[in-house]
């Protein structure tokens, strides 16, 4: 009996690990968060005005790539307003230092988050999506 209790909760904890979207986050060509997930105290990412004025940009790169869903990068400030958003999002997507400059106009906090929606309308239809935290960016 303990063994089985064991077995399952090892399983569980397996299942979980594996089912959590891993992601990395790379500015000006350094890694800054590397295999991250979601935790929106642990991931803030702190860049100087000085650099969004450079040539660079912002790099999120998924490892997984699931056909399956459509993955939408959306980009909000501290007070929960969407501001911009990238549709159909594959493993890696570049945001430019000058499109970044343009959305931190006048604020100090971008967050940025992503939500994945099978492509096949009669699974989105039930499904109940909620937006992942990939990470916080913060203007010094």
């Amino acid at each position: 009996m303990k063994k089985t209790i064991v077995l399952l909760s090892i399983l569980c904890c397996t299942a979980t690990l594996f089912g959590q979207q891993r992601w990395t986050v790379s500015h000006q060509k350094k890694t800054i968060l590397k295999n991250a997930g979601e935790d929106e105290k642990k991931n803030i990412i702190v860049i100087n005005k000085a650099t969004l004025s450079l040539s660079g940009c912002l790099t999120i790169r998924f490892k997984i790539n699931d056909g399956t869903v459509n993955r939408t990068l959306m980009a909000d400030d501290s007070s929960r307003v969407g501001l911009k958003s990238w549709e159909n999002v594959k493993t890696t997507i570049s945001v430019k230092n000058a499109d970044l400059k343009k959305l931190f106009d006048g604020r100090d906090k971008l967050l940025f988050y992503f939500t994945e929606i099978p492509k096949d309308p009669a699974k989105a239809a039930v499904v109940r999506m909620r937006p992942l935290h990939i990470c916080t960016l913060v203007l010094k």
